[in-house]
């Protein structure tokens, strides 16, 4: 039997949000990359860190948005929402760690 699509407003902001997530990770990516160029050697090692973590991020982001919409009424689909969400909170920590390091 197939699984059925929802598509239900939690489903149509998940994947907004996974987006929107994925737009900003990839922005974090730029940054901290350029920082790493341009940075010292502790910075260097910082920027790099913080790169991996957008990389992270951006992934966690297109794995949940793909487990929202294809999980259907499974656990699958919780699980998908877990990992946007946790993206989410990611971008969050980036956008802390961005203005204060200036």
């Amino acid at each position: 039997m197939w699984l059925k699509r929802s598509s239900g407003p939690i489903d149509k902001a998940a994947s907004a949000l996974a987006a929107a997530n994925a737009v900003a990770h990839v922005v974090f990516l730029s940054l901290f990359g350029w920082r790493f160029l341009t940075s010292g050697p502790l910075g260097k090692a910082l920027a790099l860190a913080w790169a991996v973590c957008a990389v992270v991020g951006l992934a966690s982001s297109a794995v949940g948005w793909a487990l929202v919409r294809h999980g259907g009424r499974t656990k699958v689909r919780t699980i998908g929402l877990w990992a946007v969400a946790a993206s989410t909170a990611l971008a969050a920590l980036l956008l802390f760690v961005a203005s204060w390091s200036g």
